[in-house]
């Protein structure tokens, strides 16, 4: 049903569509951590990647999921070298969106932020767990 919504939408939006790669994304997590379907779900998550880069950016909030689901499909399938890549990306996304954050902030307020890395780093993590 998954490829059948995704096909109704490639050909409704186009292939690279944001609501094409929500979709895309979601089946790779399907496949990855219930139906065990690394190699469809690796190629799932990578075109995920590559269309919300694409279309929103390296701060995208939606490519954590997808870094994540790559993360434990290498971590499964023993591909350590493709984990650490991965892992490495994930860890640059993340400092990425804590500077984006400070820097909302910061035109939010009107002032510049006198937050600590560290304080910016809890309040990142705080928000994710809400």
């Amino acid at each position: 049903m998954h490829k059948r919504a995704i096909e109704i939408k490639e050909k409704l939006l186009g292939p690279d569509d944001y609501e094409v790669a929500l979709s895309i994304g979601h089946l790779a997590s399907l496949y990855n951590y219930d139906m065990k379907k690394y190699e469809e779900a690796e190629q799932l998550y990578l075109r995920s990647i590559d269309i919300g880069i694409r279309l929103l950016g390296n701060t995208y909030s939606g490519l954590e999921y997808d870094y994540r689901g790559l993360i434990k499909l290498y971590s499964k399938t023993q591909q350590y070298q493709k984990l650490l890549h991965y892992q490495s990306i994930y860890d640059e996304y993340k400092q990425c969106v804590l500077i984006k954050m400070s820097q909302s902030r910061d035109s939010t307020v009107g002032s510049v932020s006198h937050m600590t890395v560290d304080e910016i780093k809890s309040e990142f993590f705080r928000m994710l767990s809400t």
